[in-house]
């Protein structure tokens, strides 16, 4: 199934880097669709967010003006380290956003640099443990415009998209377009109906349904006003409700760089630290997600 999938690669240093895109359309290729339909047995998988290549040294004291992200390419580093020596291998690992830090309007070369760090370093995971990347606002700016989305994109594949795993349906949104689609309102207009499509597909199936995405609906309560880290209230409200109605009780967000558990009766909605600058009193980390018959648990572990 492999050479079916797109192939790039990457000349990094003189050494040539494979990276597989298994997103394409609005499906995750990884994944032999016919046999992940059913339940097989407990299985784990991991969440990690906003690994930002480039955040940190803005964040020193004193401040740095240097252009590098050479301490999120060692947290990085152990980090894939830490999933390769994991046993039982978790079926993949999901970053929520933000893989670098460049909005892509501001210093092209800069943020193709990142990228070309980012894909370097997560190459060289297990290829047991798929990586699966979420769009953030750091990936097609704070208003995403149809070029920025190309990009991203052609750099890592489609912004959203399904697959089942396990005998769970896996569900990644651009939650951008949720925070601001001025520039880009058919893209908006087509998310929401491949997802209306998904929904329904979720409650045929009577299987549990997980939600990745970058900026979560909420962060506190769900009548919070709206600010920078979610999503405008009555967006929110519908947004939601469909969620909740279709059987998702489990939503996993980055985006804060904080760990953070809020939830809509007996939805959770999951706020993961960061894999570099933290804004709160976390360490670097990811967090372990394990899926047996009856529940769905996790645990936050610093790298």
């Amino acid at each position: 199934m492999a050479d079916e999938h797109e192939n790039k690669h990457l000349n990094l240093s003189g050494n040539e880097v494979e990276w597989k895109i298994y997103a394409q359309g609005t499906e995750y290729l990884a994944f032999d669709q016919g046999n992940e339909k059913s339940w097989s047995g407990d299985f784990s998988f991991v969440v990690g967010a906003d690994s930002q290549f480039g955040m940190m040294v803005k964040y020193q004291i004193p401040p740095n003006e240097e252009t590098n992200w050479d301490e999120e390419i060692k947290l990085s580093t152990k980090l894939v380290a830490q999933l390769n020596a994991m046993a039982p291998k978790p079926r993949f690992f999901v970053v929520c956003g933000d893989l670098t830090d460049m909005f892509p309007e501001v210093a092209i070369d800069v943020k193709n640099r990142q990228i070309t760090d980012f894909k370097r370093i997560f190459s060289n995971l297990d290829p047991e443990i798929k990586l699966i990347c979420v769009c953030g606002n750091h990936d097609v700016g704070n208003t995403p415009t149809a070029d920025s989305v190309k990009k991203y994109r052609d750099s890592y594949g489609s912004d959203y998209f399904s697959f089942h795993c396990g005998g769970v349906h896996f569900i990644i949104l651009n939650s951008q377009y949720y925070k601001d689609h001025t520039h880009v309102p058919e893209l908006y207009d087509a998310q929401n109906q491949w997802l209306d499509q998904i929904l329904t597909e979720v409650k045929q199936e009577e299987k549990r349904a997980v939600v990745f995405q970058h900026i979560p609906w909420f962060v506190e309560t769900m009548d919070e006003e709206e600010r920078y880290d979610n999503v405008e209230k009555e967006e929110r409200k519908r947004m939601v409700e469909k969620l909740y109605t279709a059987g998702v009780r489990h939503i996993f967000c980055g985006h804060l760089h904080k760990n953070i558990l809020a939830s809509y009766k007996d939805m959770k909605i999951i706020i993961t630290s960061a894999i570099g600058q933290q804004l709160g009193n976390d360490r670097s980390g990811y967090r372990v997600v394990q899926v047996t018959e009856d529940s769905i648990t996790d645990k936050y572990h610093e790298i």
